[in-house]
Parts: structure tokens; sequence; C-alpha cells
């Protein structure tokens, strides 16, 4: 039996205040895809699915997988910032299947964003879901990021636990694959970005140390990075994070629990850091 507690309170109204349902008609469309999502969840996870919501249309490997992105992304809005123009310059380093690309598309039509994701079972959607809603200013990267330019191992899970993939074999189990590596330094070179939203699945130590030694942290004016649990030998790697954006004079906000923190770094001049 479908959770009406879950269809009612933790979709649909929040995800109604959004100012695309405004309008009645689209409120009451909103109801029964998410009703619809929830039953396929339940019955048929295993199969693919394409919706409308937030005024794109929607694909993803899995019903399961596309409710709880758009829990996270969409409804609680972890990744929203304050541009100050029109035409913010992101850089999404861990795009997966996609959904922060269109949060950031909804949020800033005119936004320029380079989309960087490794995981071959997530780029299918990637790519499908900037194609079909015609997103323009968009660059897919067919790459991980880390401390090196060259080949990584990587490690991915099956279709359905899409969002498991990692250099690390602890966090991606199931499928064992090389895929090019790049530097975030690099392109933090090209331009001056107003976000950097990274969620790589315990890498984030050795992007940081390269992105600090290259004196390019402060290309960027703000950082959005979801630290998960880590295993034990990177469980001092949120100190370190911490204080690499602190002594490049970074303000910091983190939320979240002992296992999964969303950490916010955004650059402050005045915040008491050194130039790098």
């Amino acid at each position: 039996m479908v959770n009406f507690y879950s269809l009612i309170k933790v979709y649909y109204f929040p995800a109604s205040g959004h100012a695309f349902y405004k309008e009645r008609k689209r409120r009451v469309g909103l109801f029964f895809t998410i009703l619809l999502l929830l039953i396929k969840a339940k019955f048929s996870n295993e199969k693919e699915v394409k919706v409308r919501l937030f005024g794109f249309e929607v694909s993803a490997n899995s019903p399961q997988t596309l409710l709880l992105l758009v829990k996270e992304i969409f409804i609680d809005q972890v990744y929203h910032f304050h541009a100050s123009h029109p035409a913010p310059k992101i850089i999404d380093a861990g795009a997966n299947v996609g959904i922060s690309v269109l949060y950031f598309k909804s949020l800033y039509p005119n936004a320029q964003i380079i989309a960087i994701e490794p995981n071959p079972m997530a780029l299918q959607y990637l790519e499908k879901n900037i194609s079909q809603n015609f997103l323009e200013g968009v660059r897919v990267e067919k790459a991980c990021i880390s401390d090196k330019v060259g080949k990584e191992k990587f490690y991915y899970s099956n279709k359905i636990n899409i969002a498991n993939a990692s250099l690390f074999a602890e966090i991606g189990k199931d499928y064992l694959m090389e895929v090019d590596s790049l530097l975030l330094s690099d392109f933090l070179s090209e331009d001056v970005y107003d976000l950097v939203k990274i969620d790589i699945e315990g890498a984030e130590r050795q992007v940081l140390k390269e992105l600090k030694t290259s004196g390019k942290l402060q290309k960027s004016k703000r950082y959005i990075i979801e630290y998960h649990y880590a295993p034990d030998y990177l469980k001092d790697s949120l100190q370190e994070i911490q204080e690499t954006f602190s002594e490049a004079g970074f303000s910091s906000r983190i939320t979240g629990d002992d296992r999964d923190k969303l950490l916010n770094f955004e650059y402050s001049p005045y915040f008491g850091g050194k130039k790098l």
C-alpha cells in the first residue's frame, strides 16, 4: 500500500510551494505524478522512469532514485545559492543523472554549467535530461575529478544503486572500470566561477588538497560539498577540508548528522584568511 503520509507531507506539500506550481492545474498534476512514482517505487522499482516535474521532462534509472533526488535537490533545495548576476558559472562535480543540473537551470536559466560525471550508469540519464529539455550552456565531462590527470580505478554498483559509485571500493562495490581523471584546478584556471558543487563520494580530501596546492581555491566564490560517511582512513578529512577553506578566507556553514553533512563555503575577503 502507498504511504500517503509520504505522498502528502514529505513530497506534495513542500513541492507545491515551488513557484512553478502556483497554478492549481499544475498542483493537481504534481499530486498524481508523485503518486505514480510512489506506486512504481513499491511495485516496479527496477524499471527506469520518465515524468514531468518542476517544468522539466525528468528521466532516471528508477522511481526510488528519482524521488530521493527530487526530495533532496528540488524540495529541500540543498544546492540553493544566490548569484549576483543572471548567468552564473557553475561546476557540478558529481552530476549523477542531472537533477542538480535541472535545479540550477530552474534557478538561473542562463547559467553556464560544466557537469562532470564518470559513472556510465548515470551518464546516460544525465545526457538524456539535458537533451530532452533542450538545455543550452551545459557541457558534460565524462570523467572523474581527482588529484591527477590520467586514469583512475572507478567502482560502481548496479543500475538500481546508481548513486553508489566512487574511487573507493568500499563505496562502489559491484563493478570496476578505468575512467579518465581530471583536475578541478584546471577547470578553475579557465575562469572565475560562482559555484562549485562537489558530490564525489569520498574523494573530496585529495581533490581539495590538490586545489589548495594549485592556488586556485579562490577562483570560485562558493563551494557546496556533500560530505558522506568515510572509511576509517579518511576520518580526518572533514577537519582538513574546514581548515583548507578557513585559511583561504572562506566562511562556512555546516549542516547534517554524524554520517552525512552538507558543507557550504563562501569566499569572504575580510573573513581573516590569507590570499593564496
